[in-house]
């Protein structure tokens, strides 16, 4: 491994430049995800709505976004499959080029059957670039310096769900109707986009250099590395189950908080999802500053703990605090929070196994427990809900418990360096 004056490994000429290349993949890629967010089923008759326009009921609408994350559930191991067999810059234009094919035929699906394979194929772009793009960066960046670009990449679905919240509409009312429904303009628009994507990613992404690849996936020894590799650490299964609490509060939030703020006289509608606009806006910037600050920071699982341990309380207060001007500290505080923790939640995912090549099966693990929780939280949130009576506020405590759940697992859990040995950090 090639090292600096100073004995310590060094970044590839050319690391950044792969870093933005895949990151701007994923922003693309999860415009796709959400694109459907604010078209899906609005109970506006004037308004765009792929429910009304396709005949779909709730079960089927909700299935649009869900499926999102039930493929990428499917594909994380396989994912790592395709980044031994044929490499990141192969499988992650493979991921894009399964996105575009999917938006192609929901730009001509006129039917609740066509609509769903669309979004299912687009899935699988999304299932692949989860895994691929952390997994680049893994390979270009030494782990001292992996803070700033692992922080960056933290934040793609957020701007994913920002450019869905203040750009579909105005996307959708841009163009008319050309192909049949004014939604469908979201397609056409994704379709362009991943196009320069695919552009940008075939000219830029590559495999570090021999001897400067900090992932060691091309190791003449990698082949006795199964895609499983991380599976049969037990170490790897606390980190997991940190990501699956994770989560399920999370997700628990995204679907719920805008409308405890309506229930609660907090914002009407309009304004609770500005709100929740937001919060991701923050986070998309804070994830970048917090990537920074993280290649600063020596003690970076200790950092991630207390950090987990905060965002445990503003869990449970989001749902406990009422009117405006509580609300807005408590929006502001959580997104801080949050991109302190999705900056070290993926910046020491790769870390969580003593052998460096099985960094990409550690990631798709990750991937799967997140998601795993991603899914389930929503629809736990709402049985919550109804559990109690319709009292919104009782979710606080949800949210906090599965928090605090990820809390203990990162205090438990142990962080390697390039060579397998443990670190306290």
């Amino acid at each position: 491994m090639v090292e600096d004056s100073k004995g310590k490994a060094k970044t590839p000429k050319g690391a950044w430049v792969v870093m933005l290349s895949v990151f701007l993949a994923g922003i693309v890629m999860a415009f796709a995800q959400y694109k459907v967010t604010g078209v899906l089923a609005s109970p506006d008759p004037t308004a765009p709505s792929i429910a009304r326009d396709l005949a779909l009921d709730n079960a089927t609408a909700g299935w649009l976004m869900s499926l999102f994350t039930l493929v990428g559930i499917f594909l994380a191991f396989p994912a790592v499959a395709i980044i031994k067999k044929w490499g990141i810059k192969v499988g992650g234009l493979v991921a894009l080029v399964f996105a575009v094919v999917g938006g192609i035929i929901g730009v001509f699906a006129d039917s609740a059957t066509a609509i769903i394979i669309a979004r299912i194929i687009e899935g699988f772009g999304l299932g692949f670039i989860g895994v691929i793009a952390p997994s680049a960066i893994a390979m270009w960046f030494p782990i001292e310096k992996r803070g700033a670009p692992m922080g960056i990449w933290s934040s793609w679905q957020m701007w994913g769900i920002c450019a869905s919240f203040f750009f579909g509409i105005p996307i959708t009312n841009a163009f008319g109707d050309a192909f049949g429904y004014a939604w469908k303009n979201l397609w056409i628009v994704g379709i362009v986009l991943l196009i320069i994507s695919i552009v940008i990613y075939a000219v830029f992404v590559k495999v570090p250099p021999a001897g400067e690849n900090h992932a060691d996936l091309n190791d003449e020894t990698d082949g006795k590395v199964s895609i499983f590799a991380a599976c049969k650490y037990k170490n790897a299964w606390i980190m997991a189950l940190a990501g699956f609490a994770f989560g399920i509060s999370n997700s628990t939030v995204i679907a719920w908080i805008s409308p405890f703020w309506q229930a609660s006289g907090t914002a009407d509608a309009i304004m609770a999802n500005n709100m929740t606009g937001a919060m991701y806006l923050i986070e998309c910037i804070g994830c970048i500053v917090f990537g920074f600050i993280l290649n600063a920071i020596t003690k970076r699982r200790r950092f991630m703990v207390v950090n987990s341990l905060i965002w445990a309380v503003a869990f449970f207060l989001m749902f406990r605090v009422s009117g405006i001007p509580g609300a807005l500290i408590m929006l502001v505080v959580y997104s801080v929070v949050e991109s302190g923790y999705c900056a070290a939640m993926w910046t020491l995912c790769p870390q969580a196994v003593p052998d460096a090549r099985a960094g990409a099966s550690m990631v798709a693990m990750f991937t799967v427990a997140v998601d795993l929780g991603m899914m389930l939280g929503s629809p736990l949130g709402g049985m919550f809900i109804d559990a109690f009576s319709g009292e919104f506020g009782a979710l606080a405590y949800m949210v906090c418990g599965a928090q605090l759940v990820a809390t203990v697992c990162y205090a438990l859990v142990k962080m390697y360096d390039a060579k397998g040995v443990a670190q306290n950090i």
